[in-house]
């Protein structure tokens, strides 16, 4: 299960870093009249990306409150679900990205820049080196701080930034999450 876990994050870390023409691949679909090759989500495609990405922030939040007591057996466990939500994540900001609201000059668009550029180095990547430090518990909470900084004090922002505006320019702010919930382990965060 461990190297299951180990080789799907290193295949999704080397395949981001190998490839780094796919960031900019994305980033000139979003610039193409506000539309990516699908165009504007439109209010349900909003309201499914919103829900799908609080989905996966309540997945990962709940991994972080509980990683720093977990056995070594269960964080392997528990790291499964946690990959599968944190890679889905970048799904779900491209899809928010292609919405008309988001735009250069925009709160929404310097979000929109700010989670392309640090998510992997601070979420996709220590969740890596969580999963080969076999438990070493300087590690794991070395790591853990790492993506509770970067979550805590530019992820959950920018959600709160660009869910705001993507849900209110489709009128579906009243419909879904417009903050993303924070996990507990924010409070001991200075950002």
């Amino acid at each position: 299960m461990k190297s299951f876990i180990a080789a799907s994050l290193l295949t999704l870390i080397a395949a981001s870093a190998a490839a780094p023409s796919s960031r900019v691949l994305r980033f000139a679909k979003r610039d193409s009249p506000n539309g990516c090759s699908g165009g504007d989500p439109g209010a349900q495609g909003v309201i499914d990306a919103i829900n799908q990405w609080n989905s996966d922030v309540e997945t990962v939040n709940l991994f972080l409150e509980v990683a720093p007591t977990l056995a070594v057996i269960d964080l392997d466990i528990q790291l499964e679900g946690v990959l599968n939500a944190a890679q889905d994540e970048p799904n779900q900001l491209q899809i928010l990205a292609c919405e008309s609201d988001v735009f250069p000059g925009t709160d929404a668009q310097a979000a929109v820049d700010d989670l392309f550029n640090g998510f992997e180095d601070n979420v996709l990547t220590p969740l890596g080196n969580i999963v080969a430090s076999t438990g070493n518990a300087d590690i794991v909470a070395s790591n853990l701080h790492t993506i509770n900084q970067f979550r805590c004090c530019s992820v959950l922002p920018d959600l709160d930034t660009l869910w705001t505006a993507t849900a209110v320019d489709e009128g579906v702010a009243n419909v879904v999450p417009i903050a993303a919930p924070r996990p507990s382990t924010c409070a001991s965060i200075t950002c």
